[in-house]
């Protein structure tokens, strides 16, 4: 074909040109995609676990080596021995993360997975730190709860009004609200306790309360205390995690640690091939998980679509 002309291999020269061809391969999805890769977990919790396995099954090649461990190990022995001759560091988890972020030498790259609010801790600071967040996109939360929550228009929240992350957290709430939806806010700072601050707003005439993972704002005492002025209020809770869901919010989010694990893999990929491109320092996650509490829907005379309840991971029914 146009003057072109191909001679078929001989049957003696086909083995050795297969040879060639899968040690190139291997060569190049070692030292392109992955290389020498360390997973540095903040504990032994199971979804850190279940996202470890994930990491090792994404990035597992010939010659290439993918080793685990603690972030308190490498606190108690020094960061040199385990990281001396890595390419890419892998932190499950916030904790290893910005610990990390604080401790490793120049030119590593750190990837991170299973981290929340990546800003806050310092993760966007930096070069060569990348990573996937737990935090699902607001706009996205919202198209939950108004399919939940179908006749819903006003918001209720928490913020904290004296810090700059606070007034960013409510700036990004009214942002990504829904058309011809509005915002109930209360600072808590303006209160003596959080549990005051949320009488407050289930004093306002709010149709849904959103939380955010925000430990400053919401630590189980706080948490309790939300979830039983709901019931006694009748309005229902936004909750940031399937534990939320469960302990008594009406509906939520949550992610899968394997496909956190599997997007960080993704990450790595295009961080070897190239670099340049990646932007995004915290992406959020492909994918999420969604959790109902039906019985929460029972006690507040909510109906939950039924599409809804088949799309969810979570599903807290009477066991009745």
């Amino acid at each position: 074909m146009d003057g072109l002309h191909f001679r078929a291999a001989s049957p003696a020269f086909m083995p050795t040109l297969l040879l060639r061809l899968l040690a190139v391969l291997s060569l190049l999805s070692c030292t392109t995609a992955f290389g020498d890769v360390v997973i540095v977990k903040s504990s032994d919790a199971e979804p850190y676990k279940q996202a470890e396995a994930t990491l090792h099954d994404e990035l597992a090649a010939p010659n290439c080596s993918v080793r685990s461990v603690l972030v308190k190990q490498l606190a108690e022995s020094g960061i040199g021995p385990s990281i001396s001759t890595t390419d890419t560091v892998v932190a499950v988890g916030t904790s290893a993360a910005a610990w990390l972020h604080s401790q490793l030498p120049g030119g590593v790259e750190l990837v991170y997975c299973m981290v929340n609010n990546a800003d806050e801790v310092g993760l966007l600071k930096g070069g060569d730190c990348w990573g996937v967040t737990t935090n699902i996109p607001i706009a996205e939360q919202f198209k939950l709860i108004a399919e939940a929550l179908p006749s819903a228009r006003t918001v209720g929240a928490l913020y904290a009004s004296d810090t700059s992350a606070g007034r960013d957290a409510l700036q990004a709430i009214k942002d990504h609200l829904p058309r011809d939806w509005r915002v109930e806010a209360i600072a808590v700072n303006d209160y003596s306790s959080v549990a005051e601050a949320i009488e407050a707003l289930t004093l306002k005439k709010v149709d849904v309360i959103w939380t955010t993972s925000d430990s400053k704002i919401y630590d189980a005492a706080a948490v309790r205390a939300l979830l039983l002025s709901s019931l006694r209020s009748k309005i229902p809770v936004w909750g940031y995690s399937p534990a939320f869901v469960r302990a008594g919010a009406l509906i939520g989010v949550g992610v899968d640690p394997r496909a956190q694990a599997a997007q960080a893999a993704d990450l790595i990929k295009q961080l070897k091939q190239h670099k340049d491109s990646v932007v995004e320092k915290a992406q959020p996650p492909r994918e999420y998980q969604i959790a109902l509490n039906l019985i929460v829907a029972d006690q507040l005379n909510i109906e939950i679509p039924d599409s809804l309840i088949q799309r969810a991971t979570y599903v807290f029914r009477s066991e009745k």
